[in-house]
């Protein structure tokens, strides 16, 4: 029995295979071309233009799509083919198109199994629009990226929200760019139920810190949680950790008017995390010391650009964290070669998978990398290096980087790039 003609095995390895293959395999038997049209037409990059070319094979095989990546100018029957004939659909993308709410209703009627929803850079997308989404009853992700001529323009109602966050079952919410500083979601609070949300990603929305602490207070089972662009202060961080132990993962970057009080009240609270990017902050060592007797199970920790954090405090980091698979400390710029020579052996040594470090205080015409070079030797698990040409053009890193090709070096420079794969193909 030939095993190509088993359909679960020929399914698995079609599976394997790019969109040109697809087409190639699907004209050699009728069996294959049944299997390769499932695969081809699962997801399905989507346009007026395409359709209208296309017409006939887009109803034909619309009964198969399960992700549909639309764009541009959906209207009319562009809209309609969508609601009525993609009835299977479970993930829609929708992007640079323009919004009515009857035309979401009209999509709203046909796509009820869809459970991930995008809406990007489309016009006529605001609150109202969003409130009409409780009808898709599968609906648990949802990401509004705000078109950047309506952020700003306060037609994101009170009510409209608190519609959204309280009728729709959603797990995973990403808003970008529309202006909720007005909004209080006073209504959530009076919420009886708990808000089902395990990832929150609110980005250049300038939310309150009442609304918030609201929210915050309304879902227990948050793990992820991303604030960004946001004009984040002290009162900021003080309500997430409030109502954030429950966090893993936790991203405040840029939060320049931060203090080393609220870093300290939020660290010796959220103990669970184990992804945290508080880059481009002011954090002092003080902070880093609490960071580290607190949340023990870090394992992606991102400080690129916060320069006012010393040797002291990296040190102690790097004999604590055992748990550290990813870390980023590129422009800060008072970390010396000090940070990176200690002669106790670094916690997370059997771990650590990427380093980056280009842009610190490393001066290469006076310092000895020796001491660096053996704490790299001691990474079994470093896969990528991130350094600045200065340091990456010196003779022991180039040397370190021929004993294990395995690393991905990175820096500035092509030309050095071009050097170190001529030396590696001369050995």
């Amino acid at each position: 029995m030939n095993p190509l003609t088993i359909p679960e095995l020929l399914t698995s390895i079609c599976c394997q295979l790019d969109r040109p293959s697809l087409v190639m395999a699907s004209q050699v038997c009728k069996q294959w071309s049944r299997t390769c049209t499932v695969l081809l037409w699962e997801s399905c990059p989507f346009s007026a233009d395409r359709y209208n070319a296309y017409s006939t094979a887009f109803d034909d095989h619309a009964h198969l799509v399960r992700v549909m990546d639309a764009k541009l100018r959906l209207i009319g029957r562009e809209m309609r083919f969508i609601a009525h004939q993609c009835t299977n659909m479970t993930e829609l993308a929708i992007r640079h198109c323009q919004f009515t709410p009857a035309s979401l209703d009209v999509l709203c009627g046909g796509i009820l199994r869809v459970a991930h929803l995008t809406l990007e850079l489309c016009r006529g997308v605001n609150s109202t629009i969003a409130a009409r989404l409780v009808r898709l009853p599968r609906l648990i992700h949802l990401e509004i990226i705000v078109h950047t001529q309506e952020r700003g323009n306060g037609d994101w109602r009170e009510e409209h929200l608190v519609t959204l966050l309280t009728r729709c079952q959603l797990e995973y919410l990403k808003i970008l760019g529309p202006d909720l500083s007005h909004v209080h979601l006073a209504g959530v609070a009076r919420y009886e139920n708990p808000v089902p949300l395990v990832f929150l990603h609110l980005i250049g929305t300038f939310i309150p810190d009442d609304a918030l602490c609201r929210l915050l207070a309304k879902c227990p089972r948050l793990s992820t949680f991303v604030l960004l662009n946001n004009a984040n202060k002290n009162s900021t961080l003080q309500t997430i950790a409030q109502h954030g132990s429950s966090l893993r993962m936790l991203e405040l970057r840029n939060s320049k008017s931060v203090t080393t009080p609220a870093f300290d009240t939020l660290f010796k609270t959220c103990h669970l995390l184990t992804r945290l990017d508080i880059s481009g902050t002011l954090i002092h060592d003080a902070a880093i010391s609490t960071l580290v007797r607190h949340c023990p199970w870090i394992q992606s920790l991102d400080l690129t650009g916060c320069s006012r954090i010393t040797s002291t405090s990296f040190l102690e980091m790097m004999i604590t964290l055992e748990e550290l698979k990813e870390l980023r400390v590129g422009g800060c710029t008072r970390l010396s070669i000090a940070s990176f020579s200690g002669t106790v052996a670094w916690a997370s040594r059997s771990r650590l998978e990427v380093l980056d470090m280009p842009s610190v205080g490393i001066k290469v015409e006076k310092d000895s990398l020796a001491g660096l070079i053996q704490h790299l030797e001691s990474l079994a698990r470093l896969r990528h290096l991130t350094m600045d040409e200065a340091v990456g053009a010196h003779r022991a890193v180039r040397e370190f980087s021929l004993r294990r090709p395995f690393v991905a070096l990175s820096i500035n420079s092509a030309a050095l790039r071009v050097l170190w794969e001529s030396e590696k193909l001369a050995l």
